[in-house]
């Protein structure tokens, strides 16, 4: 047997959203400038959606009016797109590098979501 049978395949940067549960092309916020390397690098330090989805019904389901959140570390804005999946209205994100700032502007108005 070869060492090519036993290689592994790098996952694709949509196949990483993918897994995260993020919509395909969540991180792809220019088709050229945007390097892979920083889509991996964001969707590294980000979160796995569903449980915080799952948190988020449960939090949404004990207020009697509509639930609002706001995110003090928001990455690629991973807490508001589960918060807002779950049916709660996210009204700010704050995040420290430029990148993931760029995704959470990209997917939020720039009203609701602040640097």
């Amino acid at each position: 047997m070869t060492d090519k049978q036993y290689a592994v395949r790098r996952l694709t940067p949509k196949e990483c959203e993918r897994l995260q549960s993020l919509p395909d092309g969540w991180t792809l916020i220019d088709h050229k400038s945007c390097s892979d390397a920083s889509r991996y690098k964001a969707l590294g330090n980000s979160i796995a959606l569903p449980f915080w989805e799952y948190l988020a019904r449960r939090i949404c389901a004990l207020y009697e009016r509509p639930a609002t959140m706001g995110s003090l570390f928001d990455g690629i804005g991973g807490f508001p797109l589960a918060f807002e999946r779950a049916g709660a209205k996210a009204v700010w994100a704050s995040e420290i590098e430029e990148f993931p700032i760029a995704v959470t502007k990209l997917h939020f108005p720039e009203e609701r979501s602040i640097e």
